[in-house]
């Protein structure tokens, strides 16, 4: 009985793994999607400043990417939820942070735009903070070592760019996004098979 209890308790063990896994490949289609949206927004601003040409336009620029972005959100959830009824507990972590930090990130956007709390310049590398800060949770219950290390860059990068204000944060700030969604997902992708191979 022992024997059997203890295969047992594996067995919910590694599904509950499974579980956890695919629920980054889950989520990460919000995160794909708001990162294909805001990363060429991103560059295309970054464009109008070093080439000072449709600067009137940019707050149109993100106006319009904040609305596709929340209405596009909203579409994939509501997909979601009539495809998946049952959410795993790590599914939900990973959603909850994924909220959180877009919520942090636009209240930092309307404090330093629309209040003048602070220069604007810098909400790049406050975003880069909590973004580093969410990328190592995720990497710490996932177990994603790629999700650690882009940590490191991501605070690297807001501590220079604290230090040295520039426009060409953007640029870092884009390219990161890209990177920071590609990467977790070809790590993630090996270790589901390897999980999945060492189940069988």
């Amino acid at each position: 009985m022992d024997t059997k209890q203890a295969e047992l308790e594996i067995t919910v063990i590694r599904k509950i793994m499974e579980d956890s896994r695919r629920a980054v490949y889950d989520t990460s289609i919000q995160g794909m999607f708001w990162t294909m949206l805001m990363a060429p927004a991103i560059l295309i601003n970054y464009i109008m400043l070093i080439s000072n040409t449709g600067l009137q336009y940019s707050g149109l620029l993100w106006m319009g990417a904040v609305i596709a972005g929340i209405t596009g959100s909203i579409i994939i959830a509501y997909k979601e939820k009539r495809i998946t009824h049952v959410k795993t507990f790590a599914g939900k972590i990973l959603a909850t942070i994924g909220i959180a930090v877009g919520g942090a990130n636009l209240m930092f956007a309307f404090a330093s735009v629309v209040t003048n709390a602070f220069n604007p310049v810098y909400i790049i590398p406050v975003d880069s903070v909590v973004l580093g800060m969410a990328f190592y949770v995720v990497g710490v219950i996932q177990q994603l070592k790629s999700l650690k290390f882009l940590t490191i860059i991501w605070w690297s990068g807001a501590v220079f760019f604290f230090v040295i204000p520039s426009f060409h944060c953007l640029l870092f700030f884009a390219v990161m996004l890209m990177v920071s969604v590609w990467i977790p997902k070809i790590e993630e992708k090996k270790a589901s098979q390897k999980l999945l191979t060492e189940i069988n």
